[in-house]
């Protein structure tokens, strides 16, 4: 018995740490690279429209050079400059319930 209850709670647990969280949905204001020697990241800026926000972020996300592949941070920033200069929306998700991106896409709506 107690082995089922143990497997049954890994099982689920494993399914809630999968569980991807929004960071924001909006139109980006600012793109900015980071090269100090403390901060190695890229930090996307949601302007006043920005919808299903996590709190905490304050309309910021980060892509940490330390976290992602830089094949990863290459596709993150291309997609985000380009979300930037079209004025189209981008929904930025967190696999990790943080500000730090995990998933950046181009939709005009939540889906």
């Amino acid at each position: 018995m107690f082995k089922n209850l143990l497997g049954a709670a890994l099982v689920l647990s494993s399914f809630t740490s999968l569980a991807a969280t929004d960071i924001g949905h909006g139109t980006l204001v600012g793109v900015k690279v980071y090269d100090f020697a403390n901060d190695k990241t890229i930090r996307l800026y949601f302007g006043s429209d920005v919808q299903h926000e996590l709190p905490g972020c304050n309309k910021t996300a980060t892509i940490t050079y330390s976290q992602h592949s830089a094949d990863k941070m290459d596709h993150f920033l291309s997609l985000a400059l380009s979300a930037y200069m079209s004025g189209k929306k981008v929904r930025l998700t967190s696999a990790s319930d943080t500000c730090e991106v995990s998933l950046i896409s181009l939709q005009e709506t939540r889906y």
